[in-house]
């Protein structure tokens, strides 16, 4: 049977076989490319199969242990014999973007299309994600033949300052934005003016961009002066008395050129929120959270696994 992916540029056509190695090992060769290589040992194909049973049939060691006839120790040494292959992406017009944590350490920066749903980029990040890591997702996608036209995001200033050097709109998520506001003013503030600000927010998806621009300019008018207070902090110095009222209103005024990217580019179907790809990064966490056991590394390749739906070399 012929590999049914190209490892080099993903095709699943044109695969033609081109005789044997002199260990008695199938060679192929992808026509759409030209490259070839060699099909797998015996291993390489247990191990693949061990993957998919982890991955997509959500089976534990134990199980594993049954089915294969050995121990749990030996299906943790067979799982490090299977490298995920690279995600080739595909062209994409709308991407979504967005770093899942495990801890403190290190999280997965991930990239899909909005459209299709498909997997474009799913790297590793070293601590906190940082605008290269969003950069460099960008120039892997472009080395493919991969320029995307917009993006929707809830990453930091920077990053939306990076996508526009690269031509790629920006839509901030709206969710990610009341987020801000409720944690600033919490779901039932008590003073009148936060209370006026969370009802505004709440209206953010359900009004057009002008009157929303309105609606935020008009109370920050209003409450000018109430924002300039001052008073003395716990140790004695002096700082703004609302402090955390005035966070939320800054990332309101700071985020309005990118709250409405959706109503004003309506040809590239774009949505307001990355719900989308959170779904994606909740559904890989909790079949992670049936292997406790998973080395980092480990972890890495189940998640490169189960965005690609795909477990071939």
């Amino acid at each position: 049977m012929n590999s049914k992916h190209c490892p080099h540029c993903n095709c699943s056509t044109g695969i033609v076989k081109i005789g044997t190695t002199s260990a008695g090992r199938q060679r192929y060769r992808c026509k759409k490319c030209n490259r070839t290589w060699v099909s797998k040992s015996h291993a390489q194909v247990l191990a693949k199969s061990i993957w998919n049973d982890l991955v997509f049939r959500n089976m534990n060691y134990n199980e594993l242990a049954n089915k294969y006839k050995m121990s749990e120790r030996n299906i943790r040494r067979k799982l490090d014999l299977y490298t995920a292959p690279n995600i080739i992406p595909t062209p994409a017009d709308v991407i979504a973007m967005d770093v899942t944590y495990f801890g403190r350490l290190w999280g997965i920066l991930t990239v899909i299309n909005i459209h299709s749903g498909k997997t474009l980029y799913c790297e590793p990040t070293s601590g906190y994600e940082t605008v290269w890591d969003y950069e460099r997702a960008i120039k892997y996608l472009r080395k493919h033949g991969v320029y995307p036209k917009a993006a929707v995001i809830d990453g930091k200033k920077g990053v939306k300052n990076m996508l526009e050097e690269y031509g790629i709109e920006v839509q901030f998520c709206q969710f990610h934005q009341l987020k801000i506001i409720t944690q600033c003013l919490t779901r039932k503030p008590v003073l009148l003016p936060n209370i006026e600000l969370r009802n505004i927010a709440l209206i953010l998806a359900h009004i057009d961009k002008k009157s929303f621009v309105s609606m935020v300019y008009g109370w920050k008018l209003r409450n000018e002066i109430w924002l300039q207070e001052r008073s003395r902090t716990e140790d004695g110095k002096w700082g703004y008395t609302h402090r955390l009222t005035r966070r939320a209103i800054n990332s309101l005024i700071m985020n309005l050129p990118y709250l409405f990217t959706y109503q004003e580019s309506l040809e590239l179907n774009i949505p307001n929120t990355n719900n989308q790809i959170e779904g994606l990064h909740s559904e890989l966490k909790r079949r992670l959270n049936n292997h406790r056991g998973l080395k980092k590394n480990q972890k890495i390749q189940f998640a490169r696994i189960f965005f690609s739906g795909r477990t071939e070399v």
